[in-house]
């Protein structure tokens, strides 16, 4: 279990690609404080072919964006998609459901880092481009967090590392409060799939 593979895909995407074909929207749970991942949350079917991956959290962010008396208005939400996510046999532990928990934690952080930096900017319709240009820049620092909190704690096998990543992303939670929980709209989707 030394090894890990590493996957990552971030992209737009609309409504339609996130489905599973004809069976419907995938199942997806937005971060809510005080709600934490359980293994019945990883419905997915685990990738048998790569014998180094455990464990798949499939998280990202849902953009939603509408033109209102000349301003361009959002909304922005943190995601978990429960059917693409998933875990092994030998990764069905408390332990390493931390360590899965904290891609999702990473995920609403940057989720309010980027709702308090949109909300020191103004743009107008017709101004979609500059704000996907801005988006973009947060999902690229979000995918490196995502990549580096996975090579610092090893995968989930360096427990200090561990440990110090989940006191340091509850500290920044913590300080970046969240707004609020209701969920309208789900038009774009950026998501990251984080396995060990």
């Amino acid at each position: 279990m030394k090894a890990r593979f590493f996957s990552i895909m971030v992209a737009l995407f609309s409504m339609a690609l996130f489905s599973n074909s004809s069976e419907g929207p995938n199942e997806i749970m937005y971060w809510n404080t005080g709600t934490q991942l359980t293994l019945a949350d990883f419905k997915g079917q685990p990738d048998y072919t790569d014998p180094y991956s455990i464990a798949m959290t499939y998280s990202g962010l849902l953009l939603y964006t509408e033109c209102d008396e000349y301003l361009l208005k959002y909304e922005i939400d943190a995601y978990f998609d429960k059917d693409e996510s998933w875990v092994k046999l030998e990764a069905r532990t408390p332990y390493h459901l931390k360590h899965e928990q904290l891609h999702f934690d990473i995920t609403e952080l940057y989720t309010r880092r980027l709702k308090a930096a949109l909300a020191n900017e103004t743009f107008y319709c017709g101004e979609e481009e500059r704000f996907n240009r801005f988006v973009d820049d947060f999902l690229s620092q979000w995918q490196t967090e995502q990549h580096h909190y996975d090579l610092e704690t090893g995968y989930s096998n360096h427990r200090p590392q561990q440990t110090e990543w989940e006191y340091k992303i509850a500290l920044e939670l913590s300080m970046h409060p969240k707004e609020h929980e209701h969920h309208h709209h789900e038009e774009h989707h950026s998501h990251s799939s984080f396995g060990e």
